[in-house]
C-alpha cells in the first residue's frame, strides 16, 4: 500500500509540515480513519484509508513543482481546485472492484465510478449518469443530489434498492470538492434472522398462551358447583387439563434444548458414541410405549458400524424425533423402516427413517425446518407436535457436523436421512 502512495506521489514536491496543506491533509486522514473505523469489511476499511491517504498526499504536494506536470484540474467554471479528482487515478477501479459490497464515487451528483457490485445491484450503465437515474431511490437521491452537503459516513438504512424485500446501509463521505464516496452494504440477512427472532417470539407465546387459555377456562368451569359436582364432566376437564399441561411442558422442554443446543453449535462433540446402541434403545422404547404403531418399526442395521462423534443426549433426542414423526404421519398399519449403515466413502453413518404416509408437498419441504413451521397445522396439533422437532434435529445436526436431508412425495410417504461423521481412530 506505501508503495503505491508513494508511487502516486513521486516528482512532487512535499510542502512544509506546518503550511495549511499539510495541516488540511492530515485531517483528511484523520476523516478517512474515522470513516473507515466504522464499516465492517476490512477490504472496504482498506480502501476508505487509502482513498483517504492518497487525497492527502495530493493535498500535501505542490503541484506547480512536478515534472512535466499537466494542467491543474478545474472545475467547470474555470476555478482550480485544491484537490485533485482521485476518481482519475487508474488503480482506483481497480480497488474497489475488490469489495464485496456497493462502492460508487459520485462527483457533482454523477456516478463517476463503480465497482462490479455496484453495477450489478444498480444496473451497467450506471457511471457517467445522474444519481436520480442510477439509484431510483427518494432517500439516496435526497442525499446525493446536493454537491454541497458534507456528510460524515453514518450509516443510512435504505429500503427498495434492488430486490423489494432488501435492506441496504449506505454510507456517504465528502472526499473533496463535490466529491463523496458511497458504500453500500447488504444487510438483507440481518434483516431476516431479525424477522425469524420476532416470528420465533410471536409463534412461542402463542403456542403458549394456547393450553394456558384452555386450561383457565377449565379451571374456572370446575369452579362452578354445577359442573364441579358431575364427576363425568370433572374427569373429562381434567383429562383434558393434563393433556394441555404435557403440551407446554414438551414445548418448554423443546425450547430449552433448542437454546443449549445453538449455545454449543460451535462446540463439536469430542466422545465417540455407540449411535447404533442409541437407535435400537430407541426403537425398543417406542415399541413398548406405543402398542398401536410401535409394531409396525423394522430395523435393518448393518453389523459392527464404527462409533460417532457424538453428545449422547443429544443424539438420543434426534433418533427419537425422527422416529416420533414417522410413526405420526404415516400410515397405520404401515411399516416404519429405519435403516442404519456405513456411507460409500466409510467416513459417515447413515441414518434413515421412511414412513408411508400422504407426504409433503415439494414447496414445503424447504421449510421443515424452520421453527413451529407445519405444514398442516390442524394435524400437527392433533398429534402433539410442538412445531420444533425438526428445527431440534437439524441443529443437532450441525453441531455434529453431519448432513441432513429431507425427500418426500405426495400420496407415497417421506424418507428422512441423517449422515454423522464416523469418529476418528487412534494412530496404528
Amino acid at each position: 500500500m506505501w508503495g503505491d502512495l508513494t508511487g502516486i506521489a513521486a516528482g512532487y514536491k512535499v510542502n512544509s509540515w506546518m503550511s495549511p496543506r499539510m495541516i488540511f491533509a492530515f485531517a483528511l486522514a484523520f476523516v478517512g480513519a474515522m470513516f473507515a473505523s466504522q464499516m465492517e469489511g476490512s477490504a472496504e476499511r482498506f480502501l476508505v484509508i487509502f482513498v483517504s491517504m492518497l487525497v492527502a498526499l495530493f493535498v500535501v504536494a505542490d503541484p506547480h513543482d512536478r515534472e512535466e506536470a499537466p494542467a491543474e484540474p478545474a472545475t467547470s467554471d474555470g476555478n482550480s481546485l485544491d484537490i485533485p479528482a482521485i476518481i482519475s487515478h487508474p488503480q482506483l477501479q481497480a480497488f474497489i472492484d475488490t469489495s464485496a459490497d456497493a462502492i460508487l464515487m459520485v462527483e457533482n451528483a454523477r456516478v463517476t465510478a463503480a465497482n462490479q457490485v455496484a453495477l450489478r445491484l444498480l444496473g451497467a450503465n450506471i457511471v457517467g449518469q445522474n444519481v436520480r437515474m442510477a439509484f431510483r431511490h427518494a432517500g439516496a437521491i435526497e442525499r446525493l443530489s446536493d454537491p454541497e452537503v458534507q456528510h460524515s459516513g453514518h450509516p443510512i438504512r435504505l429500503a427498495g434498492i434492488g430486490q423489494k424485500n432488501q435492506l441496504w446501509d449506505m454510507r456517504i463521505q465528502t472526499m473533496g470538492p463535490s466529491q463523496k464516496i458511497v458504500h453500500l452494504a447488504d444487510r438483507s440477512g440481518t434483516q431476516a434472522a431479525e424477522q425469524m427472532r420476532v416470528d420465533f417470539v410471536a409463534n412461542a407465546s402463542h403456542e403458549l398462551l394456547t393450553p394456558l387459555a384452555a386450561i383457565k377456562g377449565f379451571i374456572e368451569t370446575l369452579d362452578d358447583p354445577a359442573a364441579g359436582d358431575d364427576i363425568a364432566t370433572r374427569s373429562r376437564f381434567l383429562g383434558i387439563m393434563a393433556t394441555e399441561t404435557d403440551r407446554m411442558q414438551a414445548l418448554v422442554r423443546d425450547l430449552m434444548s433448542l437454546s443449549r443446543i445453538e449455545a454449543e453449535k460451535y462446540d463439536p462433540p469430542q466422545t465417540p458414541v455407540d449411535f447404533c446402541d442409541i437407535v435400537v434403545e430407541t426403537v425398543e422404547q417406542l415399541r413398548n410405549s406405543q402398542k398401536d404403531r410401535g409394531a409396525d418399526i423394522v430395523v435393518d442395521v448393518t453389523a459392527g458400524l464404527p462409533p460417532v462423534m457424538g453428545d449422547a443426549g443429544q443424539l438420543r433426542q434426534l433418533a427419537s424425533n425422527i422416529l416420533n414423526n414417522s410413526l405420526k404421519y404415516g400410515r397405520a398399519g404401515t411399516p416404519v423402516t429405519v435403516s442404519l449403515l456405513r456411507s460409500r466413502s466409510g467416513a459417515m453413518i447413515n441414518f434413515t427413517v421412511t414412513d408411508v404416509g400422504d407426504g409433503i408437498s415439494p414447496e414445503h419441504l424447504p421449510r421443515l425446518t424452520e421453527r413451529f413451521y407445519r405444514v398442516d397445522s390442524g394435524r400437527s396439533r392433533l398429534v402433539g407436535g410442538t412445531g420444533l422437532g425438526l428445527s431440534l434435529v437439524k441443529h443437532i445436526v450441525d453441531r455434529h457436523r453431519g448432513h441432513l436431508e429431507i425427500r418426500s412425495k405426495v400420496g407415497k410417504g417421506t424418507t428422512v436421512s441423517i449422515l454423522l461423521p464416523v469418529a476418528p481412530t487412534g494412530p496404528s
